[in-house]
């Protein structure tokens, strides 16, 4: 049974809801034409009448998923999360089909196209089930995996910019751990937006856009505290040059979520 973000242009659905003040552009620098030739490209999928131009194309013979024939561009949507080490064995998605297969009979006393989404709890310790260095080769194994096919996209449609989607369907954050006196502290958090591990994959490559979508991103803490961007959309080619990238390097062997 398919589950509501099996549909790439639910995904999508979702990110036209976000608010600008989600969102991060990094671009050429704050106030120069690239910066708002990238801001008006995500403006073609957060304006309510634009977006009406995005048709899906997930079933045809010619990727990628979805189209914006007015606008010249095309957008692939993929999916990444924390919990597999080779995205073959993945505790929470294979959780998430045994539910859909027990939900199955409620749902079939519903309305059709009544949306399915399921959060399974995998009871994992959370080392196995929220880990920094899983998060990061699901990110470089399915983004690589479509930059490898990013010449098919241009030539399947070769006037059109290429818009990757990034369903980041990671929970919570993590945090850089600190050791002192045998008591482990939460230190600095991780922006995986300028982590050099994330932005490796893709940064130097020919790909003109990537929409970075992270709806579950939120903490809570004892005071005031840094609140990520939810959408983060990267102007790749300007970006590169820009003041408005970051790159920092984290140890992967004090990465901590702050999952439980």
């Amino acid at each position: 049974m398919k589950m509501y973000y099996d549909k790439e242009f639910n995904i999508l659905k979702d990110v036209h809801e976000m608010h600008p003040s989600e969102c991060l552009i990094v671009s050429d620098d704050e106030g120069t034409a690239n910066y708002y030739n990238a801001a008006d490209v995500l403006k073609s999928i957060l304006d309510d009448k634009r977006f009406e131009k995005w048709i899906d194309n997930s079933k045809s013979s010619f990727p990628p998923d979805l189209i914006n024939s007015d606008e010249k561009l095309i957008m692939e949507v993929m999916r990444v999360d924390d919990h597999s080490s080779d995205g073959k064995n993945n505790p929470v998605l294979a959780g998430e089909r045994k539910l859909s297969k027990e939900a199955k009979p409620f749902l079939d006393m519903c309305p059709p196209d009544t949306p399915l989404i399921i959060h399974a709890k995998t009871n994992l310790p959370t080392e196995l089930d929220h880990n920094y260095k899983f998060y990061y080769l699901s990110f470089q194994r399915t983004v690589g995996k479509h930059l490898s096919k990013l010449n098919t996209y241009k030539k399947n449609y070769p006037d059109s910019k290429v818009i990757f989607l990034v369903f980041d369907e990671t929970s919570g954050v993590y945090f850089k751990k600190i050791e002192s006196s045998n008591i482990v502290l939460n230190g600095n958090l991780h922006i995986p937006f300028f982590d050099n591990k994330f932005l490796n994959t893709f940064i130097n490559s020919d790909l003109d856009y990537l929409l970075w979508y992270c709806p579950y991103n939120h903490y809570d803490s004892l005071g005031d505290h840094l609140t990520l961007p939810r959408l983060i959309f990267f102007d790749i080619k300007n970006a590169r040059n820009g003041k408005l990238l970051k790159t920092i390097d984290y140890d992967e062997n004090k990465m901590v979520s702050n999952e439980k």
